[in-house]
């Protein structure tokens, strides 16, 4: 399959598991996950499905489990709303990237204050 053709199904993939957990979902934790990103393997048996949400690492390990249950109906789902010959296998995968971003952010806000401290001593 091309890249390009890989690049439209990861996009379709992203909109419509994003959908399917707003929506469809029974579990009332899965409405709060955002789809980050879907990586499809090139011979389209393996779908990684990144997700963020917010909240305490508690919650995010009870997540992981609700959206490992959650991955056959996701699959099921997308089979009869996509119509794909083969529906790959969805795994999720946390996405630490708002997590790192988040962290940088406050490095850099207490690098601007000590900055700012020094220069008013000067």
């Amino acid at each position: 399959m091309s890249q390009r053709r890989l690049e439209k199904l990861n996009k379709l993939l992203k909109e419509t598991i994003a959908v399917l957990l707003l929506n469809k979902s029974k579990d009332p934790r899965l409405k709060v996950v955002s789809v980050t990103a879907v990586r499809i393997t090139r011979d389209l048996k393996i779908a990684v499905v990144s997700y963020s949400v917010l909240g305490e690492s508690g919650e995010k390990v009870a997540l992981q489990k609700a959206l490992a249950r959650a991955a056959p109906f996701v699959r099921s789902t997308l089979a009869v709303e996509l119509g794909l010959r083969y529906t790959p296998e969805i795994k999720f995968e946390f996405d630490r990237n708002l997590e790192y971003a988040q962290h940088m952010n406050d490095l850099l806000k207490r690098v601007g204050s000590s900055v700012a401290g020094v220069s008013e001593h000067d």
